[in-house]
């Protein structure tokens, strides 16, 4: 499979995608990796990489393409809002170029905030016709909400807007946690969704710089360790607070290893407090997290508190895990939820430093809760249960090949003798309004579906395969099996076109007649049947309402065989007259049909060519495959 992972952070930088590609390769896949300048935390190109670039051009085996951004600098609102948006316009621009010659199966986005960078993946996806994945791990824009980073209403409602569009242009979404799930599915309707968590990060413990050497002499003063980004999420705010209540404890020790974008202001509540045993440590290299995790009692994990917050399961949860040391949670939600049911730490409310600040004095003078902890391996237990890397990426594998299995497909009949009657199937005519329909995503494509060639549209897809058969061809022509031994008509059918039915098949035929009203009512209303192989199920009313019921009849039976043909039994029965023979030659069907109930026809003519362009313009035909059928 050829993958391509666009992601705006890559090694050298400590990111969970870095494992995702050496998995992707590992499993036979040529991946390509369309990303920036590592720059992340600091706002400044890696030493290393400006050094020697050439060293970084391939990771086990991908070929990573970087394109130009402008750097995060000092993380201010507008540096990190021209990060964000130089990083899609060049990806496109820049990454179109590069990536010109290149075709792939599938695209998938590593999507930490902002989400946006998933626009750059779905501008691919349309191009190369290929699938979208999309790994969620902040909800945009509640976040940007609930921090009070963005508060105009108008901002707001054009970012839920871009989400949305992202949502539904993307053909699989990774959730990092339940809650994710459930609150994407809830709000935006999306196609397919999965729980998709991260795992421990691959670090080590030993260490022998001189700094980590002196935290761990003292072995009476109780050492709280936190690591990770520092911004406005991770809630220090509180927890300076709590830090100077605790500021005179001197047998308590913070030990913070991490930097970001409140670092500053956090420094400065420090030194005006002279808050002493609170240790800022900056950002270390992966290989040193361990050797932190190893000298510290307790390890801190915090979120401020919120809807889209609590949902978050913060990355470093599933790495504390690992260490089997007592966590402490300033936190509530799906992390506060794995804290207690690991039985490997407590969990205080993140609005109330003073209780945080309470909590800190209990374990200090309460150890054997600590040590309880690392003895029973709780934590590890719980890890390798609910966060196991091997059973993740498995699952994830299968995410992926099911995603790309799924590539939709419109299946050509030749002919009306060449329906497949040995299954199921529902068999509707390939025109403008089914087309319009299914860009617009009103309609569904699936396994089961098939088509005739009607109107002139078909050729879209299949121009030298077939020729065209009117509705009314494909009723006079089409043969029932033997196997066939009642008919169901669900719409509107005249009683001279009912005997036409019964005459034409001689079978038994049930007419079951609609009045206007949602597909979804009709249905419930007026199907209580459960369908047999003996069942053959016409339905007369107009795209995309027929298609849509028979949807619902898929859906709710194992057995059924549909056709979707509209008005064209009434035109097969005679009972409406002939259209000229010009029409039909040309293709031009649609105005013959215009002197009657011209205003509907004109009004669902003009909308389902509105979207059809639409479905050109963004490449939503070019995704789906074609197949002519012969002989089923």
């Amino acid at each position: 499979m050829r993958i391509l992972i666009v992601s705006q952070y890559f090694w050298p930088e400590n990111f969970r995608v870095n494992d995702i590609v050496e998995f992707f390769i590992s499993r036979g896949h040529n991946v390509d990796i369309l990303t920036g300048y590592p720059n992340y935390p600091g706002g400044r190109i890696f030493k290393n990489y400006k050094e020697n670039p050439n060293k970084f051009k391939t990771y086990f085996g991908a070929n990573i393409i970087r394109i130009p951004v402008r750097l995060r600098r000092k993380s201010t609102k507008l540096d990190l809002f021209l990060n964000y948006l130089t990083f899609i316009l060049s990806s496109i621009i820049f990454g179109g170029f590069k990536l010109r010659k290149k075709k792939y199966d599938v695209i998938f986005t590593f999507a930490t905030s902002p989400i946006t960078v998933a626009l750059t993946s779905i501008y691919f996806s349309k191009l190369k016709n290929a699938k979208s994945v999309l790994w969620v791990l902040d909800l945009w824009p509640d976040i940007l909400e609930e921090l009070k980073i963005l508060n105009n209403k108008f901002v707001l409602k054009l970012l839920r807007s871009t989400v949305s569009y992202i949502y539904r242009n993307t053909d699989l979404i990774l959730a990092q946690s339940q809650s994710f799930k459930t609150l994407i599915n809830s709000a935006y309707k999306v196609n397919k969704i999965e729980y998709f968590p991260a795992w421990k990060e691959e670090i080590r413990s030993k260490n022998t710089k001189e700094e980590l050497i002196n935290f761990s002499r003292d072995k009476s003063k109780l050492k709280i360790c936190f690591t990770g980004n520092i911004g406005e999420a991770q809630n220090f705010e509180n927890i300076m607070i709590a830090a100077n209540i605790l500021k005179n404890q001197d047998d308590i020790e913070w030990i913070i290893v991490g930097t970001g974008r409140n670092i500053e202001q956090i420094k400065k509540y420090k030194e005006e407090n002279n808050i002493e045993n609170f240790h800022f440590l900056g950002s270390k290299p992966l290989q040193d997290i361990g050797y932190y995790h190893e000298i510290a009692d307790i390890l801190l994990v915090s979120l401020k508190s919120g809807k889209a917050l609590s949902s978050t399961i913060p990355g470093k949860v599933q790495t504390y895990l690992n260490s089997n040391k007592f966590i402490l949670g300033f936190i509530e939600g799906e992390a506060k939820k794995i804290i207690e049911d690991s039985e490997c730490g407590q969990v205080v409310d993140p609005n109330s430093p003073k209780e945080l600040a309470e909590k800190i004095i209990y374990l200090k003078n309460n150890r054997s809760i600590l040590e309880k902890v690392f003895l029973e391996k709780k934590g590890l237990k719980y890890l390798n249960e609910n966060f196991d890397k091997n059973k993740i990426f498995q699952n994830l594998n299968l995410f992926i090949e099911d995603t790309y299995n799924s590539i939709e497909k419109i299946k050509l009949i030749k002919s009306p003798k060449s329906v497949p009657w040995n299954k199921n199937f529902t068999l509707s005519g390939l025109n403008l309004a089914f087309l319009g329909y299914y860009s617009k995503g009103i309609i569904k494509l699936h396994s089961d579906l098939y088509h005739w060639s009607d109107g002139i549209f078909f050729k879209r897809f299949f121009n030298k395969l077939t020729k065209k058969y009117a509705g009314r061809d494909l009723v006079n022509q089409i043969q029932l099996a033997d196997s066939i031994e009642r008919i169901y008509v669900f719409g509107s059918l005249p009683r001279n076109s009912l005997n036409y039915i019964k005459k034409k098949f001689s079978r038994e035929v049930i007419h079951i007649d609609l009045p206007y009203d949602t597909v979804e009512n009709l249905y419930r209303n007026y199907c209580n049947f459960t369908f047999e192989k003996k069942d053959f199920i016409i339905l007369t009313l107009p795209t995309p309402k027929q298609e849509q019921f028979a949807e619902f009849i898929r859906n709710d039976n194992k057995h059924y065989k549909i056709i979707c043909v509209g008005g064209a039994v009434v035109m097969a029965s005679g009972e409406e007259r002939q259209m000229p023979e010009f029409f039909e030659i040309t293709g031009t069907e649609f105005i013959w049909r215009l002197r009657t109930d011209t205003k509907r026809r004109l009004r669902r003519l003009l909308s389902s060519f509105a979207y059809y362009i639409l479905g050109e313009i963004s490449f939503k035909f070019k995704r789906v495959k074609k197949e002519f059928i012969e002989n089923e």
